[in-house]
């Protein structure tokens, strides 16, 4: 067992196990658990042992923001999709969002700013579509 094969497993049963129960993810991981012990390399036993406790969270995918951050970052994201006025001023919006996103990103909880830098993606979509439609109008 080397560190790529143990991580395509936890890939792999992170797909599988969705609607699992307890037991049966914490019996894997405890299977997994076993084999990352034999790799013979120190750091990649310890990648692997560190990619393995994070199964469970694979599996239920990340938890829902509870920052303050996480709350206007949300609510920034609903403002810049739901904008009114020109092509123009849409764009201008979406642009101020993606900022104060960035901003509340860094001002975040660490287990939350990558989760709320991501929302910055569904913005970055937005201001292309728009310039694509003011290029074509």
């Amino acid at each position: 067992m080397d560190y790529e094969a143990l991580n395509a497993e936890v890939l792999a049963l992170s797909d599988s196990l969705r609607s699992a129960d307890e037991a049966t993810v914490a019996a894997e991981v405890q299977r997994l658990t076993a084999l990352a012990a034999q790799i013979p390399d120190d750091f990649s036993r310890m990648r692997a042992m560190a990619r393995v406790a994070k199964l469970p969270e694979l599996i239920s995918g990340p938890a829902v923001g509870q920052s303050e951050q996480y709350e206007k970052a949300t609510h920034l994201v609903g403002t810049a999709m739901s904008a009114d006025g020109t092509t123009e001023e849409r764009i201008a919006v979406a642009e101020r969002v993606a900022s104060e996103i960035a901003e509340l990103a860094a001002a975040a909880p660490p287990r939350e700013s990558g989760t709320i830098l991501r929302m910055n993606s569904s913005v970055a979509r937005l201001i292309q579509e728009l310039r694509e439609q003011s290029q074509e109008g």
